[in-house]
């Protein structure tokens, strides 16, 4: 039986007429909300920031692997295309479980993609999540998301940052159980040997420090893409693209204008 496909919930900033879309795909526990201050800073293009199946304001049932949501935002693209919401350059955009959604989509190359962009994640998430890995002994019912928040920043973070990106995450966070059902969905994804196959331009970003999934996720798939560059950022975790914003905005702005 076909899976029914959802059409996923997005808000759509900057510049509407730009022949440029950024589409951005949030991680594991995240709504849309959680990436809008990433999005924000690229206003002089058209930006859509989905909120990926059964996140948010979208409906559907809680796929069980990386492959299912990336099928959900494929049809979704595909729509907004239809509704000339999106025009035909797309970079994609991807935060930990949204980049190996990034990776998927890439290597199926049913979205003709000018270029992608994989934040804090790898072709391979399973061989590179020690965090995720230690969570199958947790009862689903008795994991408590918040309690990884912690283990999200690096080492010179100061304490009033920290304490910000925390509240962030907490506040666009979905419930534990569906935060739970993605790490598990993140920590199945292997395609690394896969990834050989994407002939887009890629930007890896990763942080040094980053503790959830391990800076070796980025290093191995950037090996495997062709076309593809790695920003690896000293001293920062899993939420580089939020401990060092300015640089990622002026990093990732670089590599979108030369698609």
């Amino acid at each position: 039986m076909t899976k029914e496909r959802v059409m996923l919930s997005y808000r759509q900033i900057g510049d509407s007429q730009s022949d440029m879309t950024l589409v951005f795909l949030h991680g594991s526990s995240m709504t849309k909300e959680g990436m809008m201050p990433l999005a924000e800073g690229f206003v002089q293009y058209n930006c859509i920031v989905f909120d990926l199946t059964a996140h948010g304001e979208s409906g559907g049932t809680e796929p069980d692997e990386v492959k299912d949501f990336a099928d959900d935002v494929e049809y979704s693209i595909e729509e907004l295309q239809n509704r000339n919401v999106i025009g035909a350059k797309i970079v994609m955009l991807g935060y930990s479980m949204g980049g190996a959604i990034t990776c998927e989509i890439a290597i199926r190359k049913k979205l003709p993609l000018a270029g992608m962009v994989v934040l804090s994640s790898g072709g391979d998430l399973s061989s590179y999540t020690p965090l995720l890995a230690e969570l199958k002994s947790v009862p689903a019912e008795k994991f408590v998301v918040a309690d990884v928040f912690p283990a999200l920043v690096g080492a010179d973070t100061s304490k009033e940052q920290k304490q910000a990106i925390i509240e962030h995450f907490d506040s666009t966070k979905v419930s534990d159980v569906i935060s739970y059902g993605d790490l598990m969905a993140s920590n199945r994804y292997n395609r690394l040997a896969d990834c050989a196959r994407i002939d887009i331009p890629a930007l890896m970003v990763q942080g040094c420090d980053d503790t959830i999934v391990l800076p070796m996720a980025a290093v191995e798939t950037w090996k495997m893409i062709p076309h593809s560059e790695l920003l690896m950022i000293p001293y920062k975790g899993h939420a580089a693209l939020f401990e060092d914003k300015e640089l990622l905005w002026e990093r990732i702005l670089s590599f979108v204008e030369k698609l």
